[in-house]
């Protein structure tokens, strides 16, 4: 029976916004480059103060993953919490214009609460050190699940860093078990190796009892693993009986193919921002892959996905860019 959706993502609902910064700030503001931190209100309207906004975005890393996959022509969904207010209003419209099911039912109006966003400080050699005040999402639960959604679903597409809230948790199992009971699949990206470390147990349990595929890049398998290098990492990795494909960087995609590794090799572009690398990626290889096309082909794609998301500032390729990487794979 054909499913309503082709895939559906859950995870945090956040406005991201976007500002180039030097070194130099991220040393006076005592914040560690590279990694996703989590500030409260206070500190992100002292970051606000000291910014010139670049762009703005409705995103989140499973939200960047769906628009993609709704622009590439799929029947898409998302589940997440925001609140009544212009971030959460913003959020909501964005999702909307790039035709995504989300259910306006699940604003939370709240005087205490505010629409999560992340403040993306992105540095001259692209790297992005993103600052996230969660905000309502945090309090994403089950009761917040469109249960009916996701037995129509073929894929489900789980948001790691929601593994930082206990009802979260909770509501990543039940997800899982009306998806699977629908007959879909489950894919999980592990989002960042400070999160995969403080909650390693509970990933471990969720690959061992129904995902299906992982994707994460070398940082968050060696965090998962608990291995001091890649290579033993790689092995270590292939005890789970989920598929894994592994982002590094330059060196492309290593993927575990019965047994196995293989290195899909990525060409070397001009970098300007890596925000939604890895998000892009999953767009391009979840396209692939749920068409019918091997790992190797879903990899080839989603490299050029992510090569050319990164050569732009922001999270997000237009629709006709996305479009004409098809026309051209």
């Amino acid at each position: 029976m054909q499913k309503s959706f082709h895939v559906v993502g859950i995870g945090n609902a956040i406005v991201d916004i976007f500002s180039f910064v030097d070194d130099n700030f991220l040393e006076k503001n005592k914040i560690p480059k590279g990694v996703m931190s989590l500030v409260n209100p206070d500190q992100a309207k002292k970051l606000l103060n000291q910014i010139v906004i670049s762009k703005k975005v409705a995103g989140g890393s499973a939200a960047n993953t769906i628009v993609g996959l709704s622009q590439l022509g799929f029947n898409t969904s998302y589940i997440g919490k925001v609140c009544n207010d212009k971030l959460g209003n913003f959020f909501s419209n964005e999702m909307k214009i790039n035709d995504v099911k989300f259910d306006q039912l699940s604003i939370f109006k709240s005087r205490d609460l505010l629409t999560g966003h992340c403040i993306v400080l992105v540095t001259p050699d692209g790297e992005r050190t993103m600052n996230t005040h969660l905000g309502v999402t945090e309090n994403l639960s089950q009761y917040d699940l469109d249960i009916e959604v996701l037995k129509n679903c073929e894929w489900a597409y789980l948001e790691g860093y929601r593994f930082d809230g206990i009802d979260s948790q909770k509501a990543f199992q039940i997800a899982i078990e009306n998806v699977k009971l629908g007959g879909g699949n489950v894919a999980l990206s592990l989002s960042d190796p400070f999160c995969v470390e403080r909650h390693k147990r509970k990933f471990e349990d969720i690959i061992n009892n129904g995902v299906d595929l992982v994707f994460c890049n070398e940082k968050e398998l060696i965090s998962l693993t608990c291995e001091k290098n890649f290579n033993s990492a790689l092995r270590k990795s292939l005890e789970f009986p989920s598929k894994f494909i592994c982002t590094v960087a330059e060196k492309g995609v290593f993927i575990n193919v019965e047994g196995s590794w293989i290195n899909i090799p990525t060409k070397s572009v001009d970098i300007k921002d890596t925000t939604g690398a890895g998000d892009l990626f999953a767009t391009g290889f979840l396209y692939c892959y749920l068409t019918g096309q091997n790992e190797e082909l879903s990899s080839l794609f989603a490299n050029k996905c992510a090569g050319e998301v990164i050569q732009i500032l922001g999270c997000r390729l237009d629709k006709n860019k996305l479009t004409n990487l098809i026309r051209r794979k």
